[in-house]
């Protein structure tokens, strides 16, 4: 589930591209940590095999920021 603000800051097709990045594409999610304002953070690195060989040329950091979406449930505030 994608918060409205996510939603806003993505497009239908960017989305599409993201989650269809291909079968040899990866990524790495690291320990979250909790943020002031109740959300939580999460350091993601992607991978991708099109890129030049070596790893630091290949890895796209950036992070996920989930938000509490009521009950037992989470929303996807940020995407990478």
């Amino acid at each position: 589930m994608l918060t409205d603000t996510a939603k806003q800051q993505s497009s239908e097709d960017r989305l599409e591209s993201f989650f269809a990045s291909g079968s040899d594409a990866a990524y790495e999610i690291a320990r979250g940590r909790k943020r002031k304002d109740g959300s939580s953070a999460f350091p993601v690195a992607l991978f991708t095999s099109h890129s030049v060989i070596t790893k630091s040329d290949r890895r796209q950091r950036s992070e996920v920021i989930v938000v509490p979406a009521g009950g037992n449930e989470w929303a996807i505030d940020k995407l990478p």
